[in-house]
């Protein structure tokens, strides 16, 4: 009998932030999930942005091969995902959520979508149209902005995840004929860092600045400085600390009430089940001086990966595996046809109880744009206890963590290791020509641009965006934290009011 398979997928979860973690957050559905079933503790994106992401994980390839590392690109429709190989294998393939598919294709292998997408869809995105649907949140999606505005109160992002659960429940409550994989996708605890009011309180009582939240380490890559919020201030980034477990324990409400109405589904059905979380990308939270992702700091670059379900062994797993790694293992796992010379690789035996590949090599890459202008190559390698990150044109200042014994990453090994540094490079320069993929970048840059203005000219199509956004996720939220000079090159000032004195 074909397994019923659920994967939800949240946006921006820090696997460091849950019960038990180096952060520790309130997550008890996480935690009798990982309980349950096999917990993969150095689970790796293939990328820390969305997008390349997200389309690295559908096609089972790496960024460098999908030639995508933006958020403004999209997969042709000539490249499978293994939604296509599930469809094949006779699998509704059902999309409850977010996805961020950019362009008219918004399916890329899915059979159906049962609840919209909070990001447009399209390549342009109109402002006027975003302060409609998110009012004072619309600039904080971005990371240069994401700490303009935090605090506890009503935001888009939990209305919208909300939302998605009840279009999820209301779909399992349905009977259906077909063998299900359904993908759950919710957007937080991405930023706006707004939490709901209890939850923000609560955490605030016990937010601690962390050890590099000044980011002045020496040793910090071109790229690592550009992602930096020079104007951030103490209060700011216990604030942001405080929202961001408020979103992680709603999340895990949501993977809860997600895992139950998946199991009295497969229980009516009398199907074996394979439930599975992860995320898209992680959020360093400002350590280093940096929010949010694209960077491959620890909490930005790993994320969340557990499954739990019929014939699935309890264990943790220590050895790194990737995000690249999904869609050859639901397609095992199903008894689908895998897709062609994937770049990840099926976890199946590993959830049946088998050792996991200790020596593997796992990487994560991105190309992204300097102040200067032209595109920079980074890269990092997770091998063993050790993870390295160097910056195309900037290889003066790599990287070398050994990230069990210092998992904030406060001391680069790369001068005190010469030989494993250079090892490291020489791999990633085996596998990958910085320029190329610079170039790449540039060309997909270029076409983007040329598709923008024809949607300007001829008109977008939005329809598959949810924008019933209620006017209190709109406003400022009730405890805040408030940027009142928001204009890149000037300087900033803040309002705080509502909040208790961060030091009690």
């Amino acid at each position: 009998m074909s397994p019923d398979i659920l994967l939800f997928i949240s946006d921006q979860h820090a696997p460091q932030y849950q019960a038990g973690g180096q952060m520790p957050v309130d997550t008890p559905n996480l935690a009798a999930l990982q309980e349950q079933g096999t917990a993969f503790d150095a689970a790796y994106t293939p990328c820390p942005l969305c997008v390349p992401a997200r389309m690295a994980m559908l096609s089972g390839l790496s960024p460098y091969h999908t030639g995508i590392f933006t958020n403004n690109d999209t997969l042709p429709q000539t490249t499978p995902t293994f939604l296509h190989a599930m469809a094949a294998a006779g699998y509704e393939t059902v999309l409850v959520g977010r996805m961020h598919f950019i362009g008219p294709d918004q399916r890329h292998g899915f059979t159906r979508r049962v609840a919209p997408d909070f990001t447009n869809s399209g390549w342009v995105r109109p402002q006027k149209t975003l302060e409609q649907d998110f009012g004072v949140h619309t600039q904080t999606m971005g990371y240069k902005w994401c700490i303009d505005v935090v605090g506890g109160g009503a935001s888009p992002v939990v209305c919208y995840d909300d939302m998605v659960l009840d279009a999820l429940e209301q779909y399992l409550a349905q009977p259906h004929s077909k063998p299900q994989l359904i993908v759950v996708g919710t957007y937080g605890p991405h930023f706006p860092y707004v939490a709901p009011p209890e939850l923000f309180l609560k955490y605030l009582k016990t937010a601690q600045l962390p050890a590099t939240w000044q980011g002045n380490e020496p040793w910090l890559n071109a790229q690592q400085r550009n992602l930096q919020e020079p104007n951030t201030r103490a209060e700011i980034v216990l604030a942001c600390q405080a929202a961001y477990k408020g979103l992680v324990e709603h999340t895990d409400g949501l993977i809860g009430r997600a895992r139950a109405a998946f199991d009295v589904f497969t229980q009516n059905r009398g199907t074996p089940a394979l439930f599975g979380y992860f995320s898209d990308h992680g959020d360093t939270v400002g350590e280093h001086g940096i929010y949010g992702k694209k960077s491959f700091f620890e909490k930005s670059v790993r994320i969340p990966m557990v499954f739990a379900g019929s014939g699935v062994a309890a264990q943790r797993i220590t050895a790194p595996v990737s995000l690249l790694d999904l869609g050859p293992t639901v397609c095992d796992w199903a008894g689908a046809d895998p897709l062609p010379e994937p770049d990840g690789q099926s976890l199946v035996a590993v959830l049946r109880g088998e050792s996991a590949d200790a020596d593997r090599t796992v990487w994560s890459e991105i190309v992204d744009k300097l102040p200067q202008g032209g595109w920079t190559y980074s890269c990092m390698a997770r091998h063993g206890q050790q993870k390295f990150i160097t910056c195309h044109r900037d290889e003066i200042h790599n990287q070398l963590f050994d990230v069990i014994a210092d998992p904030d990453e406060t001391t680069n090994l790369a001068d005190a290791q010469p030989d494993e540094t250079a090892a490291f490079a020489a791999a990633a320069a085996r596998r990958v020509d910085f320029a190329a993929a610079e170039a790449l970048q540039k060309r997909h840059a270029a076409a983007a641009a040329v598709l923008a203005k024809a949607e300007t000219g001829a008109g977008g199509d939005d329809r598959e965006r949810y924008r019933d956004y209620p006017s209190a996720a709109k406003e400022a939220p009730q405890y805040c934290v408030t940027n009142l000079t928001s204009a890149p090159g000037k300087s900033q000032t803040y309002e705080f009011y509502g909040l208790p004195d961060v030091n009690n």
